[in-house]
């Protein structure tokens, strides 16, 4: 199977190697799909295929460029991710050997770039602050008039395009109307409506779906080598996106199921004032960590399981087992209509804040409206 690096996806990884292989590739490709579905490990693997020293097609994966292109070190790969000035989570920012900050936005996409070499199918956890800018666009373009050094063709990679400002996707559409010499453009994204629609017309765009509940249990289980009954469990909760699903398994995603259903017990308990409490300490957790659209669909899962367990009494049909008695008290005082309004709700917040509202008022706003909601089915 070519790239055999790549998690399902079949009818897409095969289409682009018959492209490959024919030697039919276009210029700019853009790879989109929800989050967990492959659209980076897929760009990896295509940077492999068109430069692997075997030739073009199916990529060796122990040949020197395989090898670099894996590490995103490759000398004829550009790879441009988002990034800001926010300190990663895991260390503070350094100081140079002059003894001033170095570069603290260099830092942070360096940080990115080795977390998505290390493993491309791992959550990358970008915030609101972070984008491509012009300045990134004029870099690649004087990298894309070198010659390659290596392979046969220089490489751009483009992850999560969709966070280019108005400036770098003028600055994009230069290079993708007039791409220099054998330059090859990859460009991914999980929002393909925030790209100018010159730019996905001027890209071939690759869809990759949801996975399926088997195909992430059975790559749980061979490549994490997680516990198959609890690869199951995760699997069926993961909605067809195993950054999802590893992300459950971090020590972030067990807090974060715990803080999303202790704000839903809030919602339907008996002490509204909790509610302030709970929200405050989520919109100063998220200042930390961005969280809160991780969190933002936990609380739809719950909430599915609140729709499951009001019109049906097969319990084998809920996600989230360990919570089952106390969803079943809450189902009690609420209506089926009720929970399906929720779950509008919830989606409009999180579009909300995708759009750069504010998370602390945005979180309010929702917790309020679902409390007025159990208020009225009560």
């Amino acid at each position: 199977m070519a790239f055999d690096q790549i998690i399902g996806q079949e009818t897409q990884r095969q289409r682009l190697m018959d492209a490959l292989m024919k030697n039919r590739l276009a210029h700019a490709y853009l790879l989109y799909g929800p989050p967990g579905t492959g659209v980076e490990a897929l760009a990896i693997e295509l940077a492999k295929a068109v430069n692997c020293h075997k030739g073009p097609g199916e990529p060796c994966q122990a040949c020197p460029s395989c090898r670099k292109i894996q590490m995103l070190r490759h000398p004829d790969l550009y790879v441009l991710l988002p990034s800001s000035s926010t300190k990663m989570s895991r260390g503070e920012d350094t100081k140079g050997e002059d003894g001033g900050r170095s570069d603290a936005r260099l830092d942070r996409r360096i940080g990115l770039m080795e977390a998505l070499a290390e493993d491309p199918y791992s959550p990358l956890l970008y915030n609101k602050n972070d984008f491509l800018s012009v300045d990134d666009i004029r870099g690649l373009r004087q990298a894309a008039y070198v010659k390659p050094f290596e392979g046969r063709r220089k490489v751009v990679l483009i992850s999560e395009a969709d966070r280019m400002n108005t400036a770098a996707s003028n600055a994009l559409l230069k290079t993708l109307e007039e791409p220099p010499g054998e330059l090859f453009l990859i460009l991914t994204t999980h929002r393909p409506h925030g790209l100018l629609s010159t730019i996905t017309s001027r890209c071939q765009p690759v869809h990759l779906g949801p996975l399926s509940e088997s195909v992430i249990q059975e790559s749980l289980t061979t490549r994490y080598k997680i516990d198959p009954e609890i690869a199951l469990l995760v699997a069926k909760q993961s909605d067809g996106n195993l950054h999802q699903a590893l992300h459950a398994l971090s020590e972030e995603g067990i807090q974060c199921r715990k803080d999303a259903f202790s704000l839903l017990a809030s919602i339907h308990g008996d002490k509204p004032l909790l509610i302030f409490e709970k929200v405050e300490q989520l919109a100063a957790q998220h200042r930390k960590t961005p969280l809160v659209e991780q969190l933002l669909d936990m609380l739809l899962s719950y909430y599915r399981d609140l729709f499951m367990l009001a019109v049906s009494s097969n319990e084998t049909l809920v996600n989230h087992i360990e919570y089952l008695d106390p969803m079943k008290e809450i189902v009690q005082r609420t209506t089926m209509e009720q929970i399906e309004v929720g779950i509008h709700d919830i989606e409009e917040i999180k579009q909300n804040i995708i759009k750069n509202a504010h998370i602390h008022l945005a979180l309010t706003v929702l917790a309020l409206r679902l409390r007025g909601r159990r208020g009225q089915a009560a």
